[in-house]
């Protein structure tokens, strides 16, 4: 009977460090991994807006072809290799040349190879208009091997 008595105290003191201890610890665990999980999500939301404001405020500041053939020449690099910034693609081939008349102040070209998602975000930067350039042929090829991306831009002369 003293057996009996003393299993059921040991029963009834487990239950009541179980109610009073684990519980309450895994409710504070759960709200603990919630209030992780919603602030690493809004890490990720800061991160990217401030890389979409980081990529604004350099193409605004080289959205106008700089005086001078050799320097809007530079600028239109600057704007293609700045469209493959933080992106996974190899093969990058960026040539920019100054036109000398007409509305255009330079042209350029961006070949990359990659993953198709990674070629279309680069795709999609460059046609930002924030990034101050005007595509004026865009070609995705998922060929035999890797995919490839081939784009022709343009920069607008500065108005006088």
């Amino acid at each position: 009977m003293t057996r009996r008595i003393v299993g059921l105290v040991l029963l009834v003191a487990a239950l009541l460090i179980h109610l009073g201890v684990t519980l309450p610890a895994r409710r504070s665990r759960d709200s603990a991994r919630e209030l992780y999980a919603n602030q690493r999500e809004e890490r990720e939301r800061l991160r990217a807006e401030v890389a979409r404001l980081e990529r604004r405020s350099s193409a605004a500041a080289s959205a106008q072809a700089p005086a001078g053939e050799a320097a809007a020449a530079r600028a239109l690099r600057l704007s293609l290799l700045s469209a493959t910034r933080g992106i996974a693609i190899d093969q990058v081939e960026i040539a920019a040349e100054p036109e000398r008349r007409g509305l255009f102040a330079a042209r350029g070209r961006l070949s990359a190879a990659g993953s198709q998602a990674d070629l279309l975000r680069a795709a999609g930067r460059l046609a930002e208009p924030a990034a101050g350039l005007r595509l004026e042929r865009l070609r995705l090829s998922a060929g035999i091997g890797t995919p490839r991306l081939e784009a022709e831009t343009v920069l607008l002369r500065a108005s006088s």
